[in-house]
């Protein structure tokens, strides 16, 4: 069925534009005050599906801490944090896994026009903690890279750890681990393809 755009919502995408962060997942956006996140906008299947990336971005950030616990020099953490130390990003996994056990956004919207330019997966608001869920992230690939989950992963990592968006993509989030670890410890991405590139 096509949404018709209403008045309200006319109103809020002149609110949320001037609000965009950079492109990418994105991943935040600069909340205003009074600021709203459309709320119904998921239909009964895109929310269950928001749910199930969830729920399994909690099961592979439990593997994920599990793993870095039985090695701390696993490959695939000197990848996406290079030589930095292992306890700030231990920290920040474990508050994102906290976070997908006990907790969900207090908004979630889906496929918001206003708020979902073209490339962008998903956003986090950055002061109510709202999330919202594009296009891009209902067609993600189930394994591999820039999966649903990890998306999911992605976006609580600014919410429970208050991680930046520094560098975005594969290659962008491998180059700042090379070069700047301690700015790789506080990036979404890292996170997102540490955990992934742990799927089992």
């Amino acid at each position: 069925m096509m949404r018709v755009p209403t008045l309200a919502g006319l109103f809020l995408a002149a609110m949320l534009l001037p609000a965009l962060a950079q492109g990418g997942k994105p991943g935040t956006l600069p909340q205003k005050p009074g600021m709203q996140t459309p709320m119904g906008s998921c239909s009964a299947e895109e929310a269950q599906r928001v749910e199930a990336a969830f729920a399994e971005a909690g099961r592979l950030t439990r593997n994920a801490i599990a793993a870095l616990d039985g090695n701390p020099q696993l490959p695939e953490f000197r990848r996406w944090f290079g030589a930095g130390p292992v306890a700030p990003v231990r920290r920040n996994l474990v508050l994102i896994r906290d976070y997908l056990a006990t907790r969900r956004p207090p908004q979630i919207a889906c496929n918001a026009p206003q708020a979902c330019p073209r490339g962008r997966f998903a956003y986090t608001m950055t002061q109510s903690g709202a999330m919202g869920f594009c296009e891009l992230f209902f067609r993600a690939r189930q394994d591999g890279f820039d999966t649903a989950a990890g998306i999911v992963i992605h976006e609580v990592s600014h919410a429970a750890a208050r991680t930046r968006d520094i560098a975005y993509s594969i290659r962008g989030a491998a180059v700042l681990a090379k070069e700047d670890p301690a700015s790789a410890a506080t990036n979404a991405d890292n996170y997102e393809y540490f955990v992934e590139s742990l799927r089992r």
